[in-house]
């Protein structure tokens, strides 16, 4: 039942694939149709341990799609990591559900991917611009 309620949820935020020449994301690893961009900064054991759980939880989707790991700013009181996940739907508030599923899947990344440390996941457009 989580399964399916996070398979939604990344549904929910999946986005096409990003394409301009003209912005960098950082570097790019990619996993079937999933596209992890990082910044310099982040290691790349946590950006394969990303890309294998969303394959190991079927969370690739049939089409290209992106998701982006950077860390939060230098001199920043909790020093962690951020996962940038694109919305595609254009409302501008998560609905209840919606806003559970997400805590549960931060939860799960942060203890399975991170190890338990400083994490959270923010809702980004096409360009990785926090809402």
């Amino acid at each position: 039942m989580i399964k399916a309620k996070i398979t939604y949820l990344i549904l929910f935020f999946i986005g096409f694939s990003i394409t301009s020449c003209q912005t960098s994301f950082g570097e790019k690893y990619e996993l079937g149709n999933l596209e992890v961009y990082f910044t310099e900064e982040i290691d790349h054991d946590y950006v394969e341990r990303t890309a294998s759980y969303f394959q190991d939880n079927e969370l690739i989707q049939a089409e290209k799609h992106s998701i982006q790991i950077t860390s939060t700013p230098l001199g920043s009181k909790d020093p962690g990591f951020i996962l940038k996940m694109i919305r595609t739907k254009n409302s501008d508030a998560l609905g209840r559900e919606d806003s559970l599923n997400l805590k549960l899947l931060e939860e799960d990344i942060r203890s399975k991917v991170f190890d338990g440390a400083n994490f959270r996941i923010a809702v980004c457009n096409e360009n990785f611009v926090e809402y």
